[in-house]
């Protein structure tokens, strides 16, 4: 035994010593008889079975209480589908209500302008109110790339028709490349009035 311990050793037997003697004054020979309190050391396996005991209780209410909270979510989640999908029902049916009415009013007021209109012109439509029918609808296509349905062509330009319709004063041989196929032909209406424009 080193001089540290033993000097330490010494210095608790003198606090006993000190101790019982000051309890001697008081009580006298019964503070020498009675027995000293030994506090055992605690056994530390039992503590931490004990806690680790404890720990798994309140594991396992932190899960119970999770799971009825999930529950509870779910129901509320459960209600809240519910109740949009009673709304959107609902709606649906009541913007087809909407659009049964307007379609029919449509077609009423489309039956009384027909009905009117023929009324008015037993004949039928005039050139003028056909034209303002046909710009009026919309026109289905490609949009701005390619040809156009409202636009007839394409056909060759009319600067090859002026060609061939002006009297030229050299009369030579045509060519193999000028009978060769460059587009159809222009129709008679736009015929006449390309030759007009390249006479005037």
């Amino acid at each position: 035994m080193d001089l540290d311990t033993e000097n330490r050793l010494a210095s608790l037997l003198l606090e006993e010593a000190r101790r019982l003697q000051s309890e001697a004054d008081r009580e006298g020979v019964h503070a020498y008889l009675r027995k000293p309190n030994v506090r055992h050391r605690p056994n530390s396996r039992f503590l931490t079975a004990t806690v680790r005991g404890v720990q798994q209780a309140n594991r396992v209410v932190e899960v119970d209480e999770m799971w009825r909270a999930r529950e509870k979510e779910l129901e509320l989640e459960s209600k809240l589908k519910r109740r949009n999908k009673e709304r959107g029902d609902s709606r649906g049916e009541k913007r087809k209500g909407d659009s049964r009415n307007m379609s029919s009013s449509s077609k009423i007021e489309e039956g009384t302008a027909y009905n009117s209109s023929y009324s008015d012109q037993d004949d039928g439509l005039g050139d003028d109110e056909v034209e303002k029918f046909l710009h009026s609808r919309v026109k289905r296509g490609r949009g701005a790339v390619g040809s156009r349905m409202d636009e007839p062509g394409p056909y060759l330009k009319a600067s090859s028709h002026c060609r061939d319709k002006e009297p030229s004063p050299d009369i030579r041989l045509e060519e193999k490349w000028e009978h060769r196929v460059q587009g159809p032909e222009r129709p008679l209406f736009l015929r006449s009035k390309s030759l007009d424009d390249c006479w005037h």
